[in-house]
């Protein structure tokens, strides 16, 4: 017998066969079992469950750190904790570090400076006459002329935050009493264009970014926090210490930076001056008669505007 030729019009076999649903006491309880315990997970409280608002409160007594890695979390906390940024980091400005942000003031975006005063910085033959672009700091990336105010108030809270940022990388070595590496006068290496670079980005971020500010802010407590370690540890260093109890360092905030103790508001002009810096905290000086720590004794940005707009006139 002839086998059968298939033609085009036959239709295919079609596979209909399907799992046999089990059925069975002991399946039902389990499907039963494994409903409730599910459904009691979904019921214990948890950041995933939380409205919108309750985790803003909820990440404001974070620190800048933990609420920047929430937000790598899942495509919800990036938008929650990018979106609402600069109140999350106001509020935990607010609470942890507001002596440091006294001291770590931001420079001003050009911006948000009016068109005339911009064509004033902004002109050339003014940035070559800025001493400090001349002779540029080793451990600071210059400040964009065309994205920061370049008044002299601007310039040295650029510089500030950036020295804040460079002291914190060389904490282990510190700690360790390596020496840091050093760079001869007037060369520059590769690595040391990366970490300044590295630097200037995170300032940038931070003058868009509240939280991002108080990310620096983090940075340096844990810097100060070492470095007065470190310095009272040091038999052969006699000056006055800065007072911090174990339990003011662990609390992770800079309340006992209002306390009496010695100034350290100088600008650390070259990485050797790390050595013996203990807390270095810029724009305040105390007041004997008073009695209290004095914020933004270096001038301001709204003075040195002024300054350069009756400079120009003709």
């Amino acid at each position: 017998m002839r086998p059968r030729d298939f033609s085009d019009d036959d239709e295919p076999l079609v596979d209909v066969t399907a799992a046999i649903p089990l059925k069975s006491k002991r399946t039902a309880r389990m499907n039963r079992k494994k409903t409730v315990r599910e459904t009691k997970e979904r019921q214990k409280p948890s950041l995933t469950n939380l409205p919108t608002e309750l985790v803003l409160e909820v990440l404001q007594y974070l620190l800048p750190s933990d609420v920047l890695n929430l937000s790598l979390v899942n495509h919800r906390y990036n938008a929650v904790v990018n979106g609402n940024a600069n109140i999350v980091g106001n509020k935990i400005i607010k609470r942890r570090y507001a002596i440091l942000a006294q001291c770590f003031q931001l420079p001003r975006l050009l911006s948000d400076i009016e068109p005339s005063m911009r064509m004033i910085l902004r002109e050339p033959t003014r940035q070559k006459s800025l001493t400090i672009h001349r002779n540029p700091y080793q451990h600071i990336r210059r400040p964009d002329p065309q994205y920061v105010c370049t008044c002299v108030t601007c310039i040295l809270l650029w510089h500030n935050l950036c020295v804040a940022l460079d002291f914190a990388h060389w904490q282990d070595k510190l700690d360790s009493y390596e020496p840091i590496t050093m760079i001869p006068r007037g060369q520059s290496t590769a690595w040391n264009e990366a970490l300044l670079d590295r630097n200037a980005r995170i300032v940038r971020k931070a003058l868009e970014s509240s939280l991002w500010h108080a990310w620096i802010l983090e940075t340096h407590l844990k810097s100060t926090v070492r470095a007065i370690r470190r310095q009272n540890a040091n038999k052969g260093n006699k000056r006055k210490h800065v007072d911090m109890t174990p339990e003011e360092a662990a609390s992770e905030m800079d309340a006992f930076l209002e306390k009496t103790g010695p100034p350290s508001h100088e600008m650390p002009f070259h990485r050797d001056n790390y050595y013996l810096l203990e807390a270095y905290l810029p724009r305040r000086a105390w007041s004997s008669k008073e009695q209290r720590w004095r914020y933004n004794v270096a001038g301001s940005h709204e003075q040195d505007l002024v300054y350069l707009a009756r400079s120009s006139m003709p």
